[in-house]
């Protein structure tokens, strides 16, 4: 697995390399309007979860596939770093040269605001849902942040490079999925938990998206460009025991 991994950031690094000359040639688009057909995949998938809370029928076919993914006490932690993967590649994309549809202070502000919406959205409904892990540890099981986490960050890379090759998408995505089915895979959560982290994660991006514009002409109000290069953003996972975080800080 962890060659797998290598194998993955070493194909990210030539791909973008590769590609340099072509994004370069692309025209900057700024802002992502919003539209209603871009919240049927994430809304369906939210629906999904929320009826499998208490639908007889889905909770059957939760139980179902845990019964056929359940492994014979082999389990894998690497679900507990894959989260970042697509996040970590877009950046190292932008430190490569490759460019985005925005610059990196702007990449900062969105990521941090998707994070913002995922994390308090998660935990929103944490809190109000008593839904027993699988495995029975807690009653915290829906929605999956990892899955969250790993979608918004997939929607991110999506966002920000897919122009540039559908093999970013492809790629951000299959990891996210991967995610999501590690954490069935390692008896973290149901299916119907993941499914609502994956469409929660999705949606907290293209929202991060549709306010950008607006939340930087707030935050850069009467601000020089200067000033705005010389914003500081930070980003570093936490885990606490029990779930991976993702803690971010902008500093002016």
């Amino acid at each position: 697995m962890k060659r797998l991994i290598l194998f993955c950031i070493l194909f990210t690094v030539l791909h973008a390399n590769g590609q340099k000359k072509k994004a370069d040639s692309l025209p900057f688009q700024k802002d992502v309007k919003f539209s209603y057909s871009s919240l049927i995949l994430p809304a369906g998938l939210i629906t999904y979860g929320i009826l499998g809370i208490k639908n007889d029928p889905i909770r059957k076919w939760d139980r179902n596939i845990r019964t056929q993914l359940q492994p014979d006490g082999v389990k894998t932690g690497i679900d507990d770093y894959t989260v970042l993967a697509p996040i970590l590649t877009t950046f190292v994309l932008e430190f490569a040269g490759i460019e985005g549809i925005n610059n990196l202070v702007d990449k900062s502000i969105i990521i941090g605001t998707s994070a913002l919406f995922m994390y308090s959205t998660v935990r929103l409904i944490k809190n109000n849902t008593s839904v027993r892990r699988p495995s029975g540890r807690s009653v915290s099981s829906f929605p999956s942040g990892h899955t969250a986490l790993s979608f918004m960050a997939a929607e991110f890379l999506h966002q920000e490079y897919g122009h540039v090759s559908p093999w970013y998408s492809i790629a951000g995505y299959s990891v996210a999925t991967a995610t999501g089915f590690l954490r069935i895979y390692n008896d973290k959560h149901w299916f119907s938990d993941v499914l609502a982290g994956a469409g929660i994660g999705i949606l907290s991006t293209k929202i991060a998206y549709w306010l950008h514009p607006f939340l930087k002409n707030v935050i850069f109000k009467n601000k020089t460009e200067k000033q705005v290069s010389q914003v500081q953003w930070h980003i570093a996972p936490l885990y606490s025991g029990n779930e991976l975080l993702l803690t971010t800080s902008l500093k002016f």
